[in-house]
């Protein structure tokens, strides 16, 4: 059996605050606290810090203001700063919490930090790295959440086309997605009404030949994004589509500038299951009607809304929705 052993702890940064009373110490500390900071973008990082003078000892930080800054590492622009919250002032404790929106607007970078204490009229450096100076390294990492990659768009195919034939020759296929340099792949579908089935299908060149990535997908009446996963090693994808519904038209009548009547001029083939859209297009609007299907053909269309503004009888189109638009990365 593998195991990997991994931490959870607490990031905590000991610093030195000079004595300023002016009194000597006996012993020559050679300072040995600093470590770089570690600052992981996407997520909430809380970093304690304990002050310390040099003999190491707890410094009392009440009524102390301690402010963190982050700069860049040319010193020309200020990135975030934010007083500590204190958590123990007589041991020297307190926290900064620097929130995952705050870090959202800083590239990935080697910084620096700093902090400064008030009290009273004095303001004064904490010493943060080993040689006693005012600055310590901080590293702001793409270490937890990887860097944002935008989604590539993949044309949709046009469904409805009289042209087509059923059976096999009713598929179409999407255009090809480049997939070389990836193992997996996440394809985002947005939908209207969909009803047919989609299938993956992979090649090493772009004229193929195809072959089938796993199982189609069924979808009926589908308007909801649905997500279809890529894994492994595929040069090329595509999808092959197959709309249900073949050939349903419709005809109407008009009186007063609205639909009279609405019936079925074809009942079509392979609606295999599923509400057709009816897509009533014309020189007017607001008409609307439903379909029904017995025997795999359109047997009948509802009126539901005669429309206004239709000065000759408007075309009827059936079908079975669409893919409206498709992503991936």
């Amino acid at each position: 059996m593998y195991s990997t052993t991994v931490y959870l702890y607490q990031q905590k940064q000991r610093v030195v605050i000079l004595n300023t009373s002016g009194a000597y110490f006996d012993r020559r500390w050679q300072p040995v606290y600093a470590k770089n900071l570690k600052i992981n973008r996407g997520v909430d990082n809380v970093i304690l810090f304990e002050f310390i003078n040099q003999d190491q000892k707890p410094v009392n930080i009440s009524g102390s203001t301690i402010t963190f800054r982050l700069i860049s590492q040319d010193g020309d622009d200020l990135l975030i700063a934010k007083d500590l919250v204190t958590l123990n002032a007589t041991y020297g404790r307190a926290k900064v919490t620097l929130t995952e929106e705050e870090l959202d607007n800083i590239d990935a970078q080697v910084a620096n930090y700093s902090l400064e204490r008030g009290s009273g009229d004095l303001y004064e450096a904490v010493f943060v790295d080993d040689y006693v100076g005012g600055r310590g390294v901080a590293e702001v990492q793409d270490a937890v959440y990887p860097n944002y990659k935008s989604s590539k768009d993949l044309t949709p195919v046009t469904l409805i086309d009289p042209a087509r034939k059923s059976d096999d020759a009713n598929r179409v296929h999407t255009s090809i997605a480049y997939l070389g340099d990836q193992s997996y792949t996440t394809f985002q579908f947005d939908f209207d009404n969909f009803t047919g089935n989609v299938k993956a299908q992979g090649a090493d060149t772009q004229l193929g030949p195809w072959y089938d990535i796993g199982n189609q997908t069924v979808y009926v009446n589908q308007t909801e994004k649905s997500h279809v996963n890529i894994s492994g090693r595929h040069n090329y994808v595509r999808f092959e589509v197959n709309q249900y519904g073949l050939g349903a038209t419709g005809q109407t009548t008009v009186a007063g500038g609205s639909v009279a009547t609405i019936s079925v001029a074809a009942g079509g083939s392979e609606f295999l299951n599923g509400d057709p859209n009816v897509e009533i297009e014309g020189l007017g609007t607001g008409a609307t009607a439903t379909a029904s299907i017995d025997a795999n053909s359109v047997s009948d269309i509802t009126l539901v809304s005669s429309g206004q503004g239709y000065v000759q009888p408007p075309n009827v189109k059936i079908n079975m929705g669409s893919i409206t638009s498709i992503k991936y990365r």
